[in-house]
């Protein structure tokens, strides 16, 4: 029987960075992944889907370019050879991941893993090996709804929708959150027809209000047809499309459906986790503030537990379990994890909003600053969007959201600004290059201390 120090089952964002660190902290390390390395978020999430995006954002940039004194006549969009690009990105990725496994001395092991008691696994049902800790990484899958399943032909999840070959003439997206609204943007840019179809009254409900007007306004301008507190109740196969049933008595005719309504944690395949002691409630593994299960050798981390589904949600929850592992014993803290979110514009906050500053009844202070008055913003031809900063009286950052151009990138400055507990007023003393959109960080400050310079 194999002996390691830490055995680890799934190798995403969680599982592959956990292995990395623990190897290199020399830990005798292995992961078991059933499929491919890399797991949802190279495979089937971030790394194809933003891939597709960054294709589709040339397309706008083309359509757009005449504001600039260039006329682009004829163009065509090759979508085979668009998938082939995102194919090979994800396949060099890939080979990256194994090639640090190989690198770092971290033994992969393909294959399905059972956890048969507090130190052993066994692998495809036969091959047993035996590890001092364990973290379970096994991640999340596209959830279905009772009444309208996937059929990986019409029906799509977001896993399926990435293996289509050609472009749908019309779209329905059934779910209007951070999954929906990003293949929303994508396929309007390629040409399809996109309908939005959202059960609660607003898109990206995780996000404040103001955003969620904003994004709304911003995709409707783009023709995309938003249907919000609306039901999808059914759906049927009408000659060569779909009808969908919806609330209101209401029906909506399509080529293609995306189903993106959240996903479902993946823990119930590998063991049971019961007659280990490990408890799980809503489908997730309960773990402590440390990210051990009752069994404390065993932790779990990612989508498997709760807190936000984000890619580096799950590389902080593996490092967290190695340092913990070793003796380290730190809490896990997720007020300082940022959401980024790849529409047009980008939507990207850390930390609370300002209703939920208010519904706990916290004095706050919002210090803000328009896109329109930033001169980068303005030469790029993307002056939609702002910059918000939610903080209390005294200047501590409670939030940060920023709708607009380059906003995944820019919200790490913000997100670094809250871990190290800057004051807003000490922010406002940062240089920042010029011309440049990281200007509108120094605005916003401004406004936070009467002294706005380009805003009003």
């Amino acid at each position: 029987m194999m002996k390691y120090d830490l055995a680890i089952i799934g190798s995403g964002p969680g599982g592959y960075v956990a292995a990395i660190y623990a190897s290199r902290r020399k830990l005798k390390t292995c992961v078991i992944e059933k499929d491919l390395v890399g797991g949802t978020c190279l495979n089937k999430g971030c790394i194809p889907t933003k891939s597709l995006l960054n294709s589709a954002s040339i397309v706008s940039l083309i359509k757009g370019s005449s504001v600039h004194g260039i006329d682009v006549k004829d163009y065509t969009i090759d979508f085979a050879k668009m998938i082939a690009r995102k194919d090979e990105v994800v396949l060099r990725l890939r080979a990256g991941i194994e090639t640090l496994f190989r690198g770092n001395a971290v033994i992969l092991i393909k294959g399905t893993a059972v956890i048969s008691g507090p130190n052993t696994l066994k692998i495809n049902g036969t091959e047993e090996i035996s590890a001092k800790n364990i973290i379970i990484a096994s991640g999340s899958v596209p959830a279905e709804l009772p009444n309208i399943k996937f059929d990986g032909r019409d029906v799509l999840s977001s896993d399926d929708i990435l293996n289509l070959r050609a472009i749908p003439a019309s779209l329905a997206i059934i779910g209007g959150g951070v999954i929906g609204c990003e293949f929303a943007g994508l396929y309007n840019v390629l040409g399809s027809k996109v309908t939005v179809i959202e059960f609660t009254d607003r898109l990206v409900p995780t996000q404040s209000r103001e955003i969620s007007k904003k994004l709304e306004l911003s995709l409707k301008r783009r023709g995309i047809d938003i249907l919000t507190s609306t039901c999808a109740e059914a759906v049927v196969k009408r000659g060569a499309g779909l009808m969908i049933s919806l609330s209101g008595r209401r029906s909506l005719e399509t080529e293609k459906i995306l189903v993106s309504v959240g996903r479902a944690p993946v823990t119930g395949h590998f063991s049971d986790l019961e007659a280990l002691g490990i408890g799980t409630k809503k489908g997730k593994i309960i773990v402590d503030d440390y990210l051990r299960t009752e069994q404390k050798n065993i932790y779990a981390i990612g989508d498997c537990v709760d807190g936000p589904l984000l890619a580096h949600k799950a590389s902080y929850d593996g490092i967290m379990a190695v340092d913990n592992i070793l003796g380290k014993m730190k809490k896990s803290d997720y007020s300082n994890v940022p959401s980024c979110i790849w529409t047009e514009p980008q939507i990207a906050s850390v930390g609370i909003c300002e209703e939920e500053a208010r519904a706990k009844n916290i004095e706050i202070k919002i210090s803000k600053f328009p896109y329109l008055g930033s001169g980068k913003a303005y030469l790029l031809g993307k002056p939609e969007g702002y910059a918000k900063i939610i903080s209390d009286r005294a200047g501590k950052i409670l939030g940060i959201e920023v709708f607009g151009e380059g906003a995944c990138d820019l919200i790490a400055e913000a997100v670094l600004a809250k871990t190290a507990n800057v004051d807003v007023e000490a922010w406002s003393r940062v240089v920042h290059g010029h011309p440049t959109l990281s200007e509108i960080w120094q605005e916003a400050a401004h406004a936070f201390c009467g002294t706005p310079i380009h805003g009003l």
